[in-house]
């Protein structure tokens, strides 16, 4: 199930292409809500309790902005949810950088039962900041595609150049950090990175 959220998330700019090809917004619009309702009804109340702490906000501008569509068999509001989904994830980011633990620093805590020194710490704050950059840049040229009505143009970027741009970001950050601070902790790529990066000398 997790993964066919995940292949349905990254095939959402195709989908809505080929949706808006062959019938109107407003049908478009109500079969992705009643996708959504199919997919909350089959979610068990444990986990739809989770989603809804985690994801309540970006869930509910999803659903206004289908309403919208539905309402004024308008595309520019099913176009803007990548751009609303992008926009979502920058709040998290900068409200996790305002009240504390960064929400990069809750995810390497997570991955080593080791503290944090005071410079990871740091650099968690950094990435998670150079994030923030990352979802405001690509939320600002999905709304605006989307906001243009230019739909090649807007499926060619959500669909294909912002995950491209976020594979790189990631990957990049990734091997960076694997070379900065070389604390391998039983991940599937130490054996490799410890080839590449052996452990500084104490």
């Amino acid at each position: 199930m997790a993964v066919l959220r995940v292949i349905l998330f990254l095939a959402y700019p195709g989908l809505i292409y080929l949706a808006l090809a062959v019938m109107e917004p407003r049908t478009a619009a109500i079969c992705m809500l009643l996708v959504l309702l199919v997919r909350l009804a089959i979610t068990s109340p444990s986990s739809l309790r989770g989603y809804a702490r985690a994801f309540r906000l970006p869930a509910l501008a999803i659903a206004a902005a289908m309403l919208a569509s539905a309402a004024w068999n308008d595309p520019r509001s099913l176009l803007a949810t990548p751009a609303i989904v992008s926009f979502a994830l920058l709040f998290t980011f900068a409200r996790s950088l305002v009240r504390g633990e960064s929400i990069v620093e809750s995810f390497a805590r997570v991955q080593r039962e080791e503290a944090l020194s005071w410079d990871e710490v740091r650099y968690c704050r950094r990435i998670t900041s150079l994030w923030c950059g990352f979802f405001l840049l690509n939320g600002s040229l999905a709304l605006g595609l989307a906001l243009s009505g230019n739909l090649e143009g807007w499926v060619l970027y959500t669909g294909l150049v912002a995950y491209l741009l976020m594979g790189i970001l990631f990957l990049s950050e990734f091997v960076y950090r694997q070379w900065r601070f070389r604390r391998y902790v039983g991940a599937p790529t130490d054996l490799l990175f410890q080839r590449i990066f052996p452990p500084r000398s104490l």
